[in-house]
């Protein structure tokens, strides 16, 4: 097993023999974690006793080459593994500045839960994570240095496709590269750019799965005009189709900051035409919420509410409103875990998982009672 000893020559045996076990754990012969034997095997093997030995494996052990496990034998030290890499990860921010008020509660409850999901896995696997401005549509050598400062980093995230679109499909070239798709805003996008999104082709089919278990014969939907979706008309379209009453009012379109809101929506549920109502405008949960009590209303018991949200704006309703939940906080979990494996294995680019929107149940006295 081992070369012979030169026991003529001046360097003393425990040295000889320490040498001997060194250079084959350098070359890889004996790889980390590997069992070498015990010092009855060793003294056999080198034909010397158990004292000159012990000595070659203090010497091995002072270096920590070896580790010694009493009873089972001396082993190569794990300590010898190559230590992987830390990660880094850019989320890519096109705002130079985070004012201190959200937007809206809706789009501050969606970051919540996703850098949550960021950060709570960055944790997990030990991955640097930066948030890191870059300015949106800059000069071309304001772009290049842009490109540049991506460098350091092993992957990288970027909220939408509206803005930075052009430095996304240059580091998707690069590494791996997310993006938050949004329905038909990733035409700009490269086929190199991960794309992430929830299943939202399928959001009609599970309201309206909804609505037939409701038992309600009537639909309505509320939406904003300067948010550009068709979710709204899809719903209602597709309620007609499977009989139910929907009428040339039943669409109520609000602006965004209107003044006279409140009364709109007053009027809308005094109407009493839609038992089933779908916002897909969820700022005014709340306001309706308090339209429907200052009218003698209840949310589901006189006509059932629903929307496709993070849940943060419903947060202390009551009843408790059932919707369906966007799956924020598992895409940043799922993000950090692809892009972990991505890397490790030398590749940029990759296929997301589409994500399935989640049924929060709350109160609803319709469904309740039939």
């Amino acid at each position: 097993m081992y070369e012979s000893l030169k026991k003529d020559e001046a360097l003393p045996l425990p040295d000889q023999i320490s040498n001997i076990i060194r250079q084959k754990i350098e070359v890889g012969e004996y790889h980390p974690g590997k069992k070498l034997g015990t010092i009855r095997q060793f003294a056999k093997d080198f034909a010397v006793s158990p004292v000159t030995i012990i000595k070659a494996l203090d010497i091995l052990e002072e270096e920590t080459l070896i580790e010694r496990v009493p009873v089972k034998g001396v082993f190569v030290s794990e300590k010898l593994k190559p230590q992987k890499k830390q990660l880094t990860g850019c989320f890519v921010f096109p705002e130079k500045y985070m004012f201190p008020q959200p937007a809206a509660n809706e789009n501050w409850g969606l970051n919540y839960e996703l850098y949550r999901g960021l950060l709570e896995a960055a944790q997990q696997r030990k991955i640097n994570m930066q948030f890191v401005y870059f300015e949106d549509v800059p000069p071309a050598e304001v772009f290049e240095k842009q490109k540049i400062a991506l460098k350091k980093f092993d992957f990288a995230i970027f909220p939408g496709a509206m803005q930075l679109s052009e430095l996304c499909n240059a580091s998707a070239l690069e590494r791996p590269t997310y993006c938050f798709a949004s329905g038909n805003n990733t035409a700009e996008m490269s086929e190199e750019v991960i794309r992430i999104d929830y299943d939202r082709e399928n959001v009609t089919k599970y309201l309206i799965d909804y609505l037939l278990k409701s038992s309600c014969v009537s639909a309505g939907a509320i939406s904003c005009v300067n948010y550009h979706t068709s979710r709204a008309a899809d719903f209602l379209d597709a309620a007609r189709n499977n009989n139910i009453k929907v009428s040339g009012s039943s669409w109520l379109q609000l602006e965004k900051d209107d003044e006279n809101a409140m009364q709109k929506i007053k009027e809308y549920l005094l109407s009493r035409k839609h038992e089933f109502i779908f916002v897909d405008y969820t700022e005014v949960v709340p306001m309706i919420y308090e339209a429907a009590y200052q009218e003698g209303l209840t949310v589901g018991k006189d006509f059932i509410l629903t929307g496709v949200a993070s849940g943060m704006t419903f947060a202390g309703l009551f009843p408790r409103l059932s919707y369906f939940r966007i799956p924020r906080y598992e895409m940043g979990i799922n993000i950090m875990d692809m892009a972990e494996k991505l890397v490790r294995n030398g590749k940029k680019t990759g296929n997301f998982p589409t994500l399935k929107l989640e049924f929060v149940k709350g109160h609803c006295y319709k469904i309740n009672q039939s």
